[in-house]
């Protein structure tokens, strides 16, 4: 059985231009706030041992998409999109987790466990990059932010439905063959996202230390 956390109901989970008009027309509330920033302060990494079904729905990961589009982006280049990887797809995706696995000369084991990985979580992405070297104006690094934002976006739109979800990379990003089935041309594939209903109640690994992280100058 899943253990999925109710999120604040200022942030229960409605279409993005819902929630986009009801925060341009409701009036502020301090408690609501923090029970939503406490909510997001929640949100931790669920590997795929512990996320069960159901998976997002299609509208639901659509609706998360839609806020990664809420990234700081110049020029609204779009550096970003998700790839969803169906039912069907698995086991095509499993035939080339294996393969990779074996032109690395994996052992037999090895193999098997990069089949297996296709299957990770109820819910399967692929996050694909496309950084533009011709802006002179958006260096790649401002576009590699915009990259990443869209992923925490997408996370956190996730956590405040209820699901659990994780980032994954490994050898299978950098591989040709699998990047090809994702990627169009000058396109690069990033990393895999997980997602599912939580088992169990994530955690942090270590204390935070907000201090560390923001100064003054």
């Amino acid at each position: 059985m899943g253990n999925r956390t109710t999120p604040p109901a200022a942030a229960e989970a409605q279409p993005t231009a819902s929630l986009a008009d009801a925060a341009g027309t409701s009036s502020r509330s301090d408690t609501s706030i923090a029970e939503v920033l406490g909510f997001l302060g929640r949100r931790y990494s669920v590997g795929p041992k512990y996320l069960a079904d159901p998976a997002p729905s299609a509208d639901e990961l659509r609706n998360a998409a839609a806020l990664g589009l809420r990234a700081p982006d110049h020029h609204e280049l779009r550096p970003f999109r998700f790839v969803r990887v169906s039912d069907a797809g698995r086991d095509r995706l499993a035939a080339l987790f294996a393969a990779d696995a074996a032109r690395r000369g994996q052992s037999a084991a090895e193999i098997e466990r990069a089949r297996e990985r296709a299957y990770n979580g109820p819910a399967l992405l692929a996050v694909v990059a496309r950084v533009h070297e011709d802006v002179d104006d958006v260096p790649a690094h401002e576009q590699w932010i915009t990259v990443g934002g869209a992923v925490m976006n997408f996370l956190n739109a996730l956590h405040l439905m209820g699901y659990g979800a994780k980032v994954l990379s490994g050898a299978s990003v950098r591989s040709p063959d699998i990047a090809s089935e994702f990627c169009q041309a000058g396109e690069q594939l990033v990393a895999w996202i997980v997602a599912g209903t939580p088992t169990r109640a994530s955690h942090p690994r270590s204390p935070d230390q907000p201090g560390t992280i923001l100064t003054d100058w």
